[in-house]
């Protein structure tokens, strides 16, 4: 029979205490408290919890001096302490090793970091052993775990990662990184940008580094820089264009001959078209000093978009705001994601809809040459990038009534619709995914059905370019029935007036 685990609540608020108790209990959990930090130590050196709840409001310790005097005690070092907070500058507690909680409490999420926190230690049990290689799945440990793991042991050795068709790789020794790579990547820059996977498998295999250090900072120092530049990847690059959009340097750019070395290798990268993928992918710096340069040269009119990738005078299909709400949107109520995916569909009769929107939708990248969606009329077409974290997925649906059971379980994540034709099957299935699925709609090159008028989330009608017809779409998307100026929009019938 297993062990009962044991939870300690050190907190001298009562009111939060008593509801989270219950719940602990009810999950079969032994639960022991303290009322400040000296008791709390003296219950976590006598009882040796399996966990610590240690509030920030805790008097005579400190929650940070409390964890210190587990951490340099043989016998409670490997206690995982959470703390809790009602301060709202709670970031600052950030670098913790097994986090932090906001209070009031949502008792789901505690019950979630517990459950969380007791599967990444079983997980974690044969890395801290001298097995010969170890294998594991990134949704029970985190990668950041991982290291953490690493580093409190003092393991060497090749952490191997893979997600997808991506792989990777961290050298450690004794404790802390020495090097990285993925892709084009090395060093720091590979390390940043690998300690943000969140999903794939990993392979600990024990051993020498060999090679030199091209890592200096400490396992702790590594991880908190990560995260910082994380944040501050995910506020800037919205405001560049799709990692596909190839820049240039303006031909009267005005160059100064004192460049910091970071700008200097970007300038160098740009006097001839690359896209904005290619650029982070070979300057050397960390990306964050690479988009940091970007959004500065193309302010200044440094760098621009090179010939052909836009229409002039077009511009980009979002704003950074709008590509930030967008994305903010799509990402509602799903856990930290960083990278947000929706699908928009395509509703028309036969291929050559599909076709059409693979050839004229600007930036598309079909899933292969010939996508079996395109004949099959049911699957994903293609990929837009907005940016480097917000995507659209292109898909069809077949219309016919008899395939209808597979709309509702294929429009999960979808932000809207576009209509080509007035054709019963098409018009029937857009009015599906607007009021069933509750999405937007737009009209190419027609008025809006009487169908679709007084959608819930608009219906709206505009020319062939469907620049603007995308363009049309994910506005509707974040403002649900807005005006568009040049743009018919459907009236809700004269009964539905209020």
């Amino acid at each position: 029979m297993a062990a009962v685990r044991k939870i300690l609540i050190a907190d001298p608020d009562l009111e939060s205490v008593r509801p989270l108790s219950r719940a602990l209990r009810t999950k079969g959990y032994q639960v022991h408290y303290a009322p400040d930090g000296s008791r709390a130590l003296e219950v976590a050196v006598l009882r040796h919890p399996d966990l610590i709840l240690f509030d920030e409001a805790c008097r005579l310790l400190d929650a940070r001096t409390f964890i210190n005097i587990l951490r340099t005690n043989p016998r409670t070092d490997d206690i995982p302490v959470v703390v809790s907070t009602s301060s709202l500058e709670a970031d600052k507690l950030r670098g913790l090793r097994d986090g932090f909680l906001r209070k009031p409490f949502n008792i789901d999420e505690v019950l979630s970091r517990i459950e969380h926190i007791f599967r990444r230690n079983e997980a974690a049990k044969d890395l801290k052993s001298d097995v010969q290689e170890i294998e594991g799945s990134l949704s029970q440990l985190s990668i950041p775990d991982l290291m953490q793991i690493l580093g409190m042991n003092k393991r060497s050795g090749k952490l191997t990662l893979e997600r997808g068709s991506e792989r990777g790789e961290i050298i450690v020794a004794d404790g802390r990184p020495v090097n990285a790579r993925t892709g084009r990547a090395e060093g720091e820059k590979a390390l940043f940008r690998l300690l943000v996977w969140a999903e794939g498998s990993f392979t600990f295999a024990p051993g020498g580094s060999g090679g030199k250090p091209r890592i200096q900072r400490g396992m702790d120092d590594s991880l908190l820089e990560a995260m910082r530049q994380a944040d501050e990847l995910n506020r800037l690059l919205p405001g560049l264009p799709p990692r596909n959009t190839r820049l240039v340097l303006a031909p009267d750019a005005d160059l100064t001959q004192d460049q910091h070395p970071v700008t200097a290798q970007v300038v160098e990268l740009l006097r001839q078209p690359r896209a904005v993928g290619e650029v982070l992918d070979l300057a050397p710096a960390p990306d964050l000093e690479v988009v940091g340069v970007l959004h500065t040269l193309l302010q200044k009119g440094v760098a621009r978009m090179a010939e052909g990738e836009r229409e002039e005078g077009t511009g980009p299909l979002l704003g950074p705001a709008e590509l930030h709400a967008l994305r903010g949107r799509i990402l509602r109520g799903k856990g930290p994601s960083k990278e947000a995916t929706a699908k928009l569909f395509v509703c028309g009769s036969g291929p050559a809809v599909a076709r059409r929107v693979l050839t004229q939708v600007p930036g598309i990248e079909a899933v292969a040459a010939e996508p079996t969606a395109v004949k099959s009329g049911f699957g994903t077409l293609g990929r837009l990038d907005l940016h480097e974290l917000l995507h659209l997925d292109f898909c069809v649906l077949p219309p016919a009534e008899a395939a209808s059971p597979l709309w509702r379980p294929f429009s999960a994540g979808a932000v809207g619709a576009l209509l080509f034709d007035a054709s019963e099957a098409a018009v029937k299935l857009a009015h599906f995914l607007a009021w069933d699925i509750r999405i937007p709609v737009v009209m190419i090159g027609h008025p809006v059905p009487a169908e679709l008028q007084g959608a819930p989330a608009g219906a709206a009608s505009v020319g062939e370019d469907l620049s603007e017809a995308l363009r049309t779409l994910l506005i509707l998307a974040l403002n649900p029935a807005p005006l568009l100026p040049g743009v018919q929009q459907a009236q809700r019938p004269a009964s539905a007036a209020v």
